[in-house]
């Protein structure tokens, strides 16, 4: 997603970004891929894949058929790697930084996956251009909604979650992943805004009209969770 100019008082501290860099992108003993001129990291074989991405695969568990929407996908190299790991999903790949988000970049890192699947992805992709408060996609189509680590960062979100509600089918899911603060307030490692707490994200949705159904924290060898994926359902 495209970063606000919002100027904050307290900097992040280097360690938490070093930190929130490796809960994130990284895992002890196992390097990811990058390249030059494309965004993203990546993973060298599909075992290690799996050994990172298990538990998040079985959550979203998505399905033939499906057709799926990834809100602030930006680089798409997550998106991609969720695709070499089923059939015949559709994804839409929205953003709206128009620098890093380009058809060459969903080509390069769906390629990419493709080889290290050792088959073509069956899996599609379209992308979508949106502004900060609207996505631009489709109406009534989608089972499920992915927002990977940018809903802090919507200025717009009375808006977003209004347009969102119509993008979904009935019974439609949407997932919000998200690192959580330590504390209320904190900085996020990253993007310099302010991080959700839990209660705050899930009071955030009630108040525009969606109900908490599940979650599954991350804590990364820490005691409280440090990343949590939300489900939402429309009420």
């Amino acid at each position: 997603m495209e970063k606000n100019k919002i100027k904050f008082l307290t900097p992040a501290k280097p360690a938490f970004i070093a930190a929130f860099v490796f809960f994130f992108y990284t895992v002890p003993a196992q390097k990811m891929e990058t390249f030059k001129h494309h965004c993203g990291s990546f993973y060298q074989n599909m075992a290690h894949l799996y050994k990172i991405k298990q538990a998040e695969l079985n959550f979203y568990h998505f399905k033939p058929g499906q057709t799926v929407a990834s809100i602030g996908a930006q680089c798409c190299h997550i998106e991609a790697a969720y695709a070499s790991t089923t059939d015949s999903v559709t994804f839409y790949l929205e953003d709206i930084d128009s620098s890093k988000f380009k058809k060459e970049q969903a080509d390069f890192v769906w390629k990419y996956y493709a080889k290290l699947r050792g088959r073509p992805m069956t899996s599609d992709f379209k992308i979508i251009l949106g502004d900060e408060k609207s996505t631009s996609l489709p109406e009534n189509l989608f089972d499920k909604i992915l927002i990977i680590n940018s809903f802090h960062e919507f200025t717009f979100r009375a808006e977003m979650l209004a347009d969102i509600k119509k993008k979904l089918k009935a019974g439609g899911i949407l997932y919000i992943d998200e690192a959580l603060p330590k504390r209320p307030g904190q900085l996020h490692g990253i993007c310099n805004h302010p991080m959700l707490t839990n209660e705050e994200t899930i009071a955030i949705f009630a108040k525009h009209g969606f109900e908490y159904i599940n979650g599954i924290d991350f804590n990364y060898r820490q005691k409280a969770p440090v990343r949590k994926i939300f489900a939402f359902r429309m009420k």
